[in-house]
């Protein structure tokens, strides 16, 4: 990340149309935050209508369309009624478009000719059963390249997707795929290693992959500051950390907070308390002094006086937050102590660059002032395609489950034309006599940071799972020695459910096993692998204790595990539906037919019970 990638394809480009003026068009994609960026580096970097271009988003693809009344009736019958007008590419030569616009336009997109076509972010399309994929690989183009900084995210079917887009055919059918090749962390005999051998040798004539300190020899250090990992949790936290534990054990007395009866929900407000120590809920903070606010949370004493630190050398800072409140906190304890309000730049904040308060035109106003400046940014909404030289430190106030997804974002700073020391700070508050929250989130971080060094690995998600042995206050253990009972897994709420299944089932066995995203999950919740098995598993959770409910469930799992068997190919899959109340006959009849096995709350409380015995 930050290597220039779009800048040298700028370049390329260019000289394409310099040699040859009569040149098909390009087709640039990319998500719609990165494409002001190529904007201004062919704004920066070329000569006035050297390059032209053609935005295909936002108001410049409405005036591009073809209205539906000048649509032929048979198309229309069709159903293809997302159409680009005639002549709708004029003289451009380079075409600026969104996945999401690739995906609706496709027809005519791929009626188009193209020179070459370039997929920035590629790991977009890293599902081959997704629309914008199939979009993406029907485009009529003489070439294609594909940008990624994470290319295998989750299995290699990821990187088998991405070389299917810029060379179909050269890693063979994916059911083969599958079965030859496993990540080299899966890989435990020799012939398996030999085989990950084989396959890095197949992929390296295709794949340019760089560290800046491979390019730019002289960019500064990056440096990790190590004494901001050792705050001490402050009195009001360990009261407030000690309660929630203690809630969450009393969850089925009634009165209890609901955001403190699943482990997921307890898992949430402890990463809340090491940051920001108010109750459960609690998030209006102008009540609240800065002072009182420093005086209870370790993190924001500490920030306070390194911005102060900063001040004095008069560099700038940006601070990633994902919680929005905590942003406005942030934001106003800046501005009573430094006398500065910094611009805080989240999914509300516009991406269109001729709004005269988008994202750009902020970050370009940080940039331009001279001396101290602080900007708070979400780690994730803006952790690729934005550059932000100016700012030498980097404060990662809340941290995300994923350090690839970190590295991303502090390589905002830490890039080419950066010409002082980033200095990376990770602010972590412990205690003396257990591993808090902050703790074990950090060394899980590193951890799946060492994975991530090799390509075909990738780091994941780290999964609620991983938090199963969680200390509480006198090293106890915070989701303690107590079953989860029946009358817990009826009291679940859904995403608590999912999480509950997820776990559940690693504990069977399975060691790879995840929830899938929220948005186009195929009707599967959770996936769980073992060697050469796996299942697909749909989660319904309902609030109505004993109700016995249909069977969408078995319908979902049944419609999704297709996808998710070319996902996986070699993996021999099977189909589950869990309910934490109880399935009625339809239900199992149907499941009976689709061969999609059926846990209830009773089934799920018994595979507890027994797994607890072992």
């Amino acid at each position: 990340m930050g290597l220039g990638k779009t800048l040298v394809l700028l370049s390329f480009i260019a000289a394409e149309i310099e040699q040859n003026a009569s040149i098909d068009p390009f087709l640039v994609v990319a998500p719609v935050s990165l494409l002001d960026n190529w904007q201004q580096e062919i704004s920066k970097f070329f000569e006035r209508d050297s390059i032209p271009i053609l935005t295909l988003y936002g108001d410049a693809l409405a005036r591009k369309r073809l209205p539906r009344t000048a649509q032929d009736e048979e198309i229309i019958r069709a159903g293809a009624t997302r159409l680009l007008a005639p002549g709708w590419i004029g003289n451009a030569k380079v075409v600026l478009t969104t996945y999401e616009t690739l995906r609706d336009l496709e027809f005519s997109l791929a009626a188009q000719r193209w020179a070459g076509m370039i997929c920035d972010e590629v790991q977009k399309i890293k599902n081959p059963n997704a629309l914008v994929t199939r979009a993406a690989k029907k485009q009529n183009a003489r070439f294609k390249i594909a940008c990624t900084g994470t290319p295998v995210e989750n299995t290699l079917t990821d990187i088998w997707c991405l070389f299917d887009f810029i060379q179909p055919g050269l890693l063979g059918p994916l059911k083969d795929f599958g079965q030859r090749y496993r990540k080299p962390i899966e890989a435990s005999t020799d012939e398996e290693k030999a085989k990950i051998c084989e396959l890095r040798q197949l992929i390296e004539p295709q794949k340019l992959r760089r560290l800046k300190s491979d390019v730019a020899k002289d960019l500064p250090e990056k440096i990790q500051v190590e004494d901001c990992r050792s705050l001490q949790l402050s009195e009001r936290q360990r009261a407030l950390y000690a309660n929630a534990i203690s809630t969450f054990r009393r969850r089925t007395d009634r009165g209890i907070d609901s955001a403190l009866q699943s482990p997921l929900g307890l898992i949430q407000y402890l990463r809340r308390i090491c940051t920001d120590p108010r109750p459960p809920g609690y998030l209006v903070t102008d009540s609240e002094s800065i002072a009182e606010i420093e005086t209870h949370s370790p993190k924001m004493a500490w920030l306070l006086k390194e911005l102060g630190k900063i001040k004095r050398c008069d560099e700038k800072v940006i601070i990633f937050c994902e919680f929005r409140d905590l942003q406005r906190t942030l934001q106003r304890a800046v501005a009573e102590r430094f006398g500065t309000t910094p611009d805080v730049i989240n999914g509300d904040t516009s991406a269109r660059s001729k709004s005269k308060d988008s994202r750009q035109k902020k970050i370009d106003a940080f940039q331009k002032v001279p001396g101290f400046g602080v900007i708070v940014l979400p780690p994730l909404a803006v952790g690729f395609g934005v550059n932000i030289q100016e700012a030498n430190h980097v404060i990662h106030f809340t941290r995300t489950w994923n350090p690839a997804k970190e590295d991303q974002a502090t390589d905002r700073a830490y890039r080419i034309g950066q010409k002082r020391d980033v200095y990376v700070y990770y602010p972590v508050v412990v205690a003396n006599d257990f591993v808090t929250f902050d703790s074990k989130l950090d060394q899980l971080l590193r951890w799946k940071r060492t994975l991530s060094t090799d390509m075909l690995n990738g780091a994941g998600d780290i999964n609620p799972a991983d938090f199963g042995d969680l200390e509480a206050p006198g090293c106890g253990k915070a989701f303690g020695h107590k079953l989860i009972s029946q009358e817990d897994i009826f009291s679940m709420d859904p995403d608590a459910f999912e999480a509950f299944c997820a776990l559940l089932w690693s504990k069977r066995g399975y060691r790879n096993t995840f929830k899938t995203p929220r948005v186009g999950d195929g009707g599967v919740d959770v996936v769980a692998l073992r060697d050469k098995e796996g299942v697909v598993i749909q989660c319904k959770a309902c609030s109505v204790v004993g109700k016995e409910l249909g069977w969408e469930a078995v319908k979902d799992v049944a419609a999704g595990a297709p996808e998710y068997a070319e996902r996986f190919p070699g993996v021999r899959l099977s189909m589950a539906a869990t309910i934490n109340q109880y399935f009625n006959e339809t239900a199992r009849r149907q499941a009976n037919v689709l061969h999609v096995e059926l846990f209830d709350g009773d089934d799920l409380a018994e595979i507890v019970t027994r797994k607890s015995s072992l």
